[in-house]
């Protein structure tokens, strides 16, 4: 079983929600879970937010008008009518850090796990650790074992709890839009490949050497389309050459989720200067791609 069948199954093997949100300084979506394997535009609500409403950050509040994203929950239950009040909440990207361990034990319990765990969280942020939550997975790299492990504020995560609590709704899993698209990974023989996330406020890079996760980079993006898309050239370009350089090993494939129009412009760049192949993510579903991820 390859990484991103393991990832699936991970990420899946969950009771559904009745629906997802996703909540971006740019915009607010909601999908809702049906049986249904054609969508359509009822079964989704997705617009734009106003500057100012929402700022993604890590410890400090993100939701700075809970009134007007009360709105927009509302305007969501009332437009697709759900079917339950479970739901799962995928959070700004870079309100959360996402980080890629080397495990020092390959048979640690897991009580030392834990603290294994604590012990490099504590070296890489700067804050206590009881004013975080995380949650971590281990999975094989060849011949060592990693952990991934996902950290945001307790008072974001609280704050968000909160807000949908408020509206009646029960908040299971919350999780982030590039984990999401992990999980819409297509078929893939290669043992190393790149995944670029790409989207108005955030670009989020997964690399995956000999079939596991090897880094993981977030990087906020500013509002600017033309700025962004340099960025995101210049950040795939540099991670490419860092996995190069530390593994000796060239990554030729490039799986790419872009929520930008120029998506096409992107690729064709992409494919000219970076000399890969690119195969995209959810071509179809672009906008709500990580909704779909998170079901």
């Amino acid at each position: 079983m390859n990484l991103a069948n393991k990832w699936k199954r991970y990420f899946l093997e969950q009771p559904r929600p009745a629906a997802v949100f996703q909540i971006a300084p740019s915009y607010f979506a909601c999908l809702k879970v049906g049986l249904e394997k054609k969508l359509s535009e009822n079964d989704y609500f997705i617009q734009r937010i106003p500057a100012g409403v929402i700022e993604a950050n890590f410890l400090q509040s993100n939701i700075r008008q809970p009134e007007i994203l009360e709105q927009f929950i509302d305007r969501a239950l009332q437009k697709l009518k759900l079917p339950g009040n479970s739901v799962t909440v995928i959070l700004p990207e870079t309100s959360s850090r996402v980080f890629v361990f080397s495990l020092e034990g390959t048979f640690l319990t897991p009580t030392e796990l834990v603290k294994f765990i604590e012990w490099r969280l504590k070296r890489q942020l700067a804050q206590p650790l009881s004013d975080i939550r995380y949650s971590y997975q281990t999975f094989n790299s060849g011949r060592e074992k990693k952990v991934l492990v996902v950290c945001s504020g307790l008072e974001v995560i609280k704050e968000y709890e909160t807000i949908f609590q408020k509206k009646k709704l029960q908040p299971g899993k919350l999780t982030i839009p590039s984990l999401s698209i992990f999980n819409l990974l297509p078929g893939i023989k290669e043992d190393d490949f790149l995944v670029v996330d790409a989207d108005f406020d955030y670009l989020s890079l997964m690399a995956v050497i000999e079939g596991s996760l090897y880094l993981y980079r977030q990087k906020q993006l500013l509002p600017s389309l033309e700025n962004s898309l340099e960025v995101i050239l210049k950040e795939v370009e540099n991670t490419l050459y860092f996995i190069e350089d530390k593994t000796r090993r060239k990554v030729r494939l490039l799986c790419l989720r872009s929520n930008f129009e120029a998506t096409e412009s992107l690729k064709r760049v992409l494919q000219t200067t970076a000399a890969v192949e690119i195969v995209e993510i959810e071509p179809e579903n672009r906008a709500i791609a990580p909704m779909l991820g998170g079901l």
